[in-house]
């Protein structure tokens, strides 16, 4: 009987105190804000890889300095706008990425017709990907 009723309190404290500590409920909302929430970007970074991109594209694709500051003014002006949209509440994918196209056109239009091809042909040798200078 002693052994039956210790047993019984033993099993009740450990369920009481499983109980207690899971809040199943609470995580489950903070894991779906977690994953609803757009993770910050760190624009220190990505500015060093725009550069470290921008250089070895300078290289293969014989830019001129002249070219090089267009680019850097155009990565500029979109980074500020992707910054304005990601503060929309309202933004959607669908505006991001019609944000990227616009500026890989418009980073594309820097180019000569010459660079322009060479651009290609490199792209499909996959020898770098146009998603690592322009963005996605």
């Amino acid at each position: 009987m002693k052994k039956s009723l210790m047993l019984f309190f033993v099993i009740t404290t450990l369920w009481l105190t499983g109980c207690a500590t899971s809040n199943t409920a609470n995580t489950r909302d903070n894991d779906e804000s977690y994953r609803n929430e757009e993770q910050p970007t760190n624009n220190n970074l990505n500015n060093r890889r725009f550069e470290k991109n921008l250089d070895r594209f300078a290289e293969e694709l014989s830019l001129s300095k002249r070219q090089q500051k267009q680019f850097k003014k155009i990565d500029r002006r979109y980074n500020r706008l992707e910054r304005k949209l990601s503060r929309n509440d309202d933004a959607k994918r669908r505006d991001r990425k019609r944000l990227a196209e616009e500026k890989r056109a418009e980073m594309i239009e820097v180019l000569n017709p010459e660079q322009q091809q060479q651009l290609e042909a490199l792209a499909k040798k996959g020898r770098f990907s146009l998603d690592q200078l322009f963005g996605k």
